[in-house]
């Protein structure tokens, strides 16, 4: 009975509390739900994300390597070769693989036998009635509306028109024999810069090679070789007399690649995508299929190889999904500091004020075991509650805020709600746990006290000096003192407000600082390297009279100021050091494109390159080129944001004996008084474009490989004000509460509320300065251990917060405090003088 009893008087006892401080316990379940709400609501987004991707490359059966030859070298035997080097389980599909356009739109059309199991459409597939294993054209749902959102640019059953670029026809006197073939109402194909070729649409699909939706992003379309080889063989016969049909056949095909014209298998393939176990070695396999095609020797056909790991598509969207992963463990454990500091302080504050009761309840007998239990009890109801809040609504808040921004950049099934139980019940128990071992370490030290020492006040040691008799004191100057006295009496809840402060100052100038980093990253290679007005990219290798004659029509290009490059993917490392996939630039003797000062015989390399292999100036560095392993000495290492890899000009000795170099890009400058977007549109109706980037383009390009970041770091600097608003709430209404004797004794001595609240005030916000001074200090180091555990492969970070960032920091949290302190200030208005007086002192 007496258990009974002392039960239900703690019972009532926290009842009470709760009833007396419903505002503070309410910060309480508020500061507990958005931590949690942040750390569960990003977990959930990372494990909804990631199960999309895996979605898609399960559906889709994605290649683990891909082997490409070059288009004009296809060889027969390299398909049973590379079948020979697999293990049990393993698989390869030979496709060719052309790039081409439709109309304004640059597409990788995949030619195939039969439809593919491995890089296969995944999803829904939207059928025609013509479609059969033979003849069938797949384009992707992002090809069908690329250019209009609004209404589909194809439908099943329409032609769809492909271009091939042809130009390099230009100046071959074999062109001349074909004129005597055209038939009436016919042209020689072979005179024009492209040939386009027509076949039906007949099914709309996904393809995990075009996850990525980006604008600058080629389209796959996968279509039978049966409809091909009708397609070409359309227009043969549409231009030419039916008895040259099966000449001009083999030479369209032998262009394209395609030597053989059997029934069985009309296109040879030029790539091969294969699978592996789990656990093979790829790298093993990849140096063996290199080794095949370098023991061909002149007759190497190689053009590239590539793992997953380094396709562009899966680069971007696998930064994105480690960014989600790894900002899920970096923020939200400032909020779980923060919110420990929070509960700490407003329990500190509930057992002083309850000392008279805890010496009471020891008086009449209740055990001190009891008494911290029903402490840690109230504490952990209060974070249970607030952390089955954040339990609940943070996956379904967070991922669908954030999956707003996948949708939008990549093509992914529809997101299912997951709730991460195990992480979501660990954290719960940690935060429980830490807010209850908290609580015993505060109420430990006040139920040691005898009960006659727990029912008197506790004793200031506060030393104060004597006031000089001769000095007025203003009541301004009143009003800095007793704030100044109330810091110092109150150190332990003091301190507690400046760490509250500082975390949400950090917090913010991290945010801030990462936008400022990304952004200064895009303006230093704007300047750096960006000096063109449109940089193309090439279908096919072009060389130097061909595009002369083409840009020459252009009213708005100056030719001699076109820089002709090549940007390629390369293999870059030491004899003896780690291996990296980087870019390739090779820019001419005198360029204007990339400001990079080095001796013509030596490259330089940016600074990630540097990091990632151990390259240092004077060393010699090894990479590929053209299916040819090269090396040259580094001459400079410079800092680049976005243009990561290698330069090397193209008069470097070590170039000497690759022959006469084709380009793959150009750095076009537009001339003064010129539309740089009509020339851009001139220049992309050439077939041979592949892109045309304006530098507002380009921005955009970087900003949408980036805008994972920008987006979780926005979502923290909501989080953070709110975290902001929250401690500042519960510290200033636990000062105002604590002060009740303090304010009414002022009252009685005459002074106003406006006074009163000064004092008030001044506390407040001197704490608040302090925090701040030292978040700011504390954000740039925060944000660097964000960042380093961010990391994206195709950039290389150039830290920089700027100085607007602190003022921005400084101002939200000032204001924060100044609104809530005014807010509060009515409760000066309701303190009773005679109760808050009445108290033993």
């Amino acid at each position: 009975m007496k258990k009974q009893s002392t039960f239900s008087l703690m019972f009532r006892m926290m009842l009470r509390s709760i009833k007396q401080n419903v505002l503070q316990f309410l910060a309480i379940i508020a500061i507990g739900a958005i931590a949690i709400t942040l750390f569960v609501g990003l977990i959930s987004n990372a494990d909804v994300f990631e199960s999309q991707v895996n979605s898609v490359y399960s559906q889709g059966n994605l290649a683990n390597l891909w082997v490409t030859t070059a288009i004009d070298k296809v060889d027969t035997k390299d398909l049973a070769a590379i079948e020979g080097m697999l293990e049990d389980g393993e698989k390869v599909e030979g496709r060719s693989y052309i790039t081409s356009s439709a109309g304004n739109n640059s597409i990788y059309l995949c030619v195939v036998h039969g439809m593919p199991t491995i890089s296969k459409p995944y999803g829904e597939l939207e059928t025609s009635e013509e479609n059969t294993s033979e003849d069938f054209l797949y384009v992707d749902y992002d090809l069908k509306k690329k250019d209009d959102k609004a209404t589909s640019l194809y439908s099943l059953g329409d032609d769809f028109a492909f271009s091939f670029d042809i130009s390099q026809f230009y100046g071959n006197a074999n062109v001349a024999l074909f004129d005597s073939y055209v038939k009436e109402g016919g042209k020689n194909i072979f005179r024009a810069d492209k040939v386009t070729f027509k076949g039906k649409v007949t099914g709309f699909m996904n393809h995990p090679e075009n996850i990525t939706r980006a604008a600058y992003n080629a389209s796959v379309v996968v279509m039978s070789d049966n409809m091909f080889k009708n397609a070409l063989l359309q227009v043969v016969q549409d231009n030419f007399e039916e008895d040259a049909t099966e000449m001009l056949m083999n030479v369209i095909s032998v262009y394209l690649g395609f030597n053989s014209l059997d029934d069985t298998w009309y296109t040879n393939p030029n790539q091969f995508v294969i699978t592996t176990n789990p656990g093979r070695d790829i790298d093993a396999l990849k140096k063996q299929i290199s080794d095949y095609f370098e023991a061909k020797g002149k007759d190497n056909n190689l053009y590239l190889i590539t793992r997953r790991e380094n396709m562009p598509f899966y680069t971007a969207l696998n930064d994105d999904v480690k960014q989600a992963r790894q900002f899920t463990f970096v923020f939200p454990l400032v909020f779980f500091l923060v919110a420990i500091l929070v509960i700490l302080t407003t329990i500190s504050q509930l057992v002083l004020k309850d000392r008279t009761q805890i010496g009471t309840l020891k008086a009449i007998g209740v055990s001190r075991k009891q008494i911290i239990f029903n402490y840690i009890l109230l504490t952990v109801a209060l974070v249970f509650t607030g952390t089955m809040i954040g339990e609940i609504i943070g996956p379904l808040i967070i991922p669908g805020i954030l999956g707003q921004k996948y949708l939008i950049l990549y093509s992914l099934p529809a997101a299912n709600y997951q709730f991460p139980i195990l992480n979501g019940i660990l954290a719960a128990i940690v935060f429980a746990l830490g807010a209850s071992v908290v609580t015993y370490l505060v109420c430990r030290r006040e139920t040691s006290l005898k009960p006659s020492e727990s029912m008197r006040p506790p004793v200031s040691n506060l030393k104060t000096k004597a006031p000089l008799k001769d000095k007025k004191v203003t009541p301004q100057f009143f009003s800095l003192k007793m704030a100044m006295r109330n810091i110092r009496m109150n150190i332990y809840k003091s301190l507690m407000t400046v760490i509250g402060v500082l975390g949400c100052t950090a917090l913010l100038v991290c945010g801030f600082g990462i936008e400022n980093t990304i952004t200064y990253g895009i303006d230093h290679d704007m300047a750096a390297f960006r000096s063109d007005d449109i940089s193309l990219t090439f279908n096919n290798v072009k060389y130097r009279e061909n595009l002369e004659s083409d840009f020459d029509e252009i009213d708005g290009i100056d030719f001699e100021h076109c820089d002709l490059t090549i940007t390629t993917s390369t293999t870059l490392y030491l004899t003896d050091g780690p291996q990296m996939e980087s870019h390739f630039y090779l820019i001419p003797d005198n360029n204007t494109y990339l400001n990079v000062d080095v001796d013509i015989n030596k490259v330089a390399i940016s600074e990630k390159v540097s990091k990632q292999t151990g390259a240092k100036v004077g060393d010699k560095i090894n990479f590929t080129f053209n299916s040819k392993k090269l090396s040259c000495e580094v001459g400079t290492v410079f800092e680049a944001f976005f243009y990561n890899g290698i330069v090397i000009h193209e008069g470097n000795e070590c170039l000497k004996d690759l022959g006469t170099l084709g380009y793959l890009s150009a750095a076009v400058k537009v001339k003064d008084g010129y539309d740089i977007n009509k020339v851009k549109t001139e220049l992309e109706q050439f077939t041979y474009v592949s892109s045309a980037v304006t530098q507002e383009d380009w921005k955009a390009n970087i900003q949408d490989v980036m805008s994972g970041i920008l987006v979780m770091t926005n979502a923290i600097k909501i989080f953070a004000i709110l975290l902001g608003i929250v401690v500042l709430y519960n510290l200033t209404l636990m000062n105002f509460k604590q002060k009740n004797r303090d304010i009414a004794t002022l009252k009685v001595l005459g002074f106003t509320g406006k006074e009163t609240m000064r004092s008030l005030l001044i506390e407040s916000l001197t704490l608040t300065f302090v925090g701040v001074a030292i978040g700011m200090s504390l954000g740039y180091p925060f944000m660097l251990a964000v960042m380093e555990t961010n990391i994206v492969a195709l950039v290389h970070y150039i830290y920089t917060i700027y100085p607007l960032t602190f003022v921005y920091a400084f101002l939200l949290t000032y204001v924060l405090d100044f609104v809530i302190n005014l807010l509060l200030s009515y409760r000066i208005k309701r303190v009773k003088m005679i109760e808050s007086l009445k108290s033993v002192e």
